[in-house]
């Protein structure tokens, strides 16, 4: 999964892997490799591809299909409601999510 991401999100950058090893200091082969999924890349360098592309490391990494992990939350009760969400690379089931919702319920029902 990681692969496919890699190299969707390099080519919607219009980077060859050329390109984005001089960009970033990677060896065209390493990259190569985390594209095949060969090689696995180590943390920090998927911290760095997460800046560089502008998404988060989960989404890389296929945890997450949101890619924007700075999106503004606007409406906390559409953001619950949404079927996957995640908590440091976890899944929350909605069995985990409703005493959330209750707590937020309560906490802002006297917030109009």
């Amino acid at each position: 999964m990681y692969g496919q991401r890699l190299r969707q999100l390099r080519k919607s950058h219009k980077l060859t892997m050329e390109q984005l090893g001089e960009k970033i200091g990677f060896a065209k082969s390493s990259y190569g490799g985390y594209e095949a999924e060969s090689k696995k890349p180590p943390l920090d360098k998927l911290i760095i591809l997460a800046k560089l592309y502008d998404v988060s490391v989960d989404y890389i990494l296929g945890l997450t299909d949101d890619p924007d992990p700075k999106v503004e939350r606007k409406n906390l009760k559409e953001f619950l409601e949404k079927p996957d969400i995640h908590w440091d690379g976890y899944k929350l089931t909605p069995e985990m999510l409703d005493p959330i919702r209750k707590i937020l319920k309560m906490v802002t029902a006297n917030k109009n």
